[in-house]
């Protein structure tokens, strides 16, 4: 873990993940189980249903930073006390679909293995639950660890007592690309200010879920509405690579120009 994006919040390695030191809670957002199914059911586009296994091999990658211990030791030995899934565990709105009724208990199983806890902040996609009766999770609409809040971010909200508000929803990518037409989309934290809070947006966990991008999109194309009221040009880019670790950038209104002509 080396980049500090608040105080005592880490961004783990370069995983889409988040940790809480003073809460010893990972926090993750966004895993859209049961994507390929709704994918196929809407466009007529079938895929291998592969993101369930992506996403256990993100988080054990995860938990084994967070531990220090070798990728796999995790599940027999030491647990961490939390995992804050920070809304849209699901993908599918208006009932548990059959691969969600599939994939969300084999997650939670998984995740129990390296996790004392878990805590589910309600997302927009959220709405049906029935695959997590039988698992012990916390289901909350919004989460407090100390001074920070977590709240999904597809409503507006409060923050002004708070030290950190840490949001989801909207996805954040970033695209680099050079002059003979190369492009790459890299998930990124984003890092500003909401009242008097530090902001920090989340990507997604899934590998599936795209996203904005964040130095190419205008303000009326954002999702969040607390993103939309406050836009972007504050905002302070962290990128993630799982080869290259984390990639910072200053805040985008110093440079969202030059990727304008991209």
């Amino acid at each position: 873990m080396q980049a500090e994006i608040g105080e005592e919040i880490e961004i783990i390695g370069g995983y889409p993940a988040l940790y809480l030191r003073d809460s010893d809670a990972v926090c993750i957002a966004d895993l859209h189980l049961g994507y390929e199914e709704a994918l196929a059911e809407s466009s007529g586009i079938t895929m291998p249903s592969r993101q369930l296994e992506e996403v256990k091999r993100r988080l054990l990658a995860v938990a084994a930073t967070v531990l220090e211990c070798k990728a796999g030791a995790c599940s027999g030995g030491e647990k961490i006390s939390k995992l804050i899934i920070n809304g849209d565990l699901k993908h599918v709105f208006s009932r548990a679909s059959f691969q969600e009724w599939r994939e969300v208990p084999m997650f939670m199983e998984f995740a129990s293995s390296l996790f004392e806890e878990i805590i589910l902040v309600r997302g927009n996609h959220d709405t049906k639950l029935s695959p997590l009766r039988r698992h012990a999770v916390k289901v909350v609409s919004s989460h407090t660890e100390g001074d920070t809040l977590l709240s999904h971010g597809h409503l507006k909200l409060n923050a002004e007592n708070f030290e950190n508000v840490i949001i989801a929803h909207e996805h954040p990518v970033l695209v680099l690309g050079d002059r003979v037409g190369a492009r790459v989309k890299l998930p990124c934290f984003l890092r500003g200010a909401l009242d008097n809070a530090n902001l920090i947006v989340m990507p997604a966990f899934s590998p599936l879920a795209g996203g904005t991008p964040v130095n190419l999109a205008s303000a009326e194309e954002l999702l969040s509405p607390i993103l939309k009221e406050i836009g972007l040009e504050e905002m302070e880019v962290f990128a993630v690579d799982e080869e290259a670790g984390v990639l910072s950038f200053p805040r985008l209104k110093e440079w969202r120009a030059v990727s304008l002509r991209l």
